[in-house]
């Protein structure tokens, strides 16, 4: 895809590199599924920017470009399947036994369980659980 002042390079193995106009190396070349974000900081130069490609906690490059081009850049990524896909984690599935609410009372230690209790008890007096229900949330929380 080629810019007013560079172009990207997709190549077979995965990556992408820019050049800038009437250069003949690369300025970046990274792993398309490595990337996870980008930043953009002024440069010491007028009209110019730093652009930055950022991984999992890294600067995988940067580079600095023409005002305008580092949106073009980003937008060029962020439209490519591969984009960020190293780090993309699937939801976990949860067994039907295995409820987040199941889940949220194993973990949940002595003192927020009396936080909790507490709380279901602001909600009974303010009239917003009824008896039947606080004692069933209750209940819940000392069966633990």
């Amino acid at each position: 895809m080629g810019f007013g002042n560079g172009k990207i390079i997709e190549h077979e193995d995965g990556t992408a590199a820019y050049v800038k106009s009437a250069e003949f190396t690369q300025a970046f070349r990274v792993h398309i599924a490595d990337v996870r974000g980008f930043s953009v900081t002024k440069s010491g130069k007028m009209l110019t920017r730093d652009f930055h490609v950022l991984g999992n906690g890294t600067t995988l490059a940067s580079v600095e470009v023409n005002h305008g081009t580092s949106e073009l850049i980003e937008a060029w990524f962020r439209k490519h399947p591969l984009f960020g896909s190293r780090y993309s984690v699937a939801a976990p599935v949860l067994s039907p036994a295995l409820t987040p609410a199941a889940v949220m009372d194993a973990a949940m230690p002595a003192s927020m369980i009396a936080d909790e209790l507490r709380k279901l008890a602001e909600l009974r007096n303010e009239g917003i659980l009824t008896p039947a229900e606080f004692d069933a949330q209750k209940a819940r929380l000392l069966q633990r």
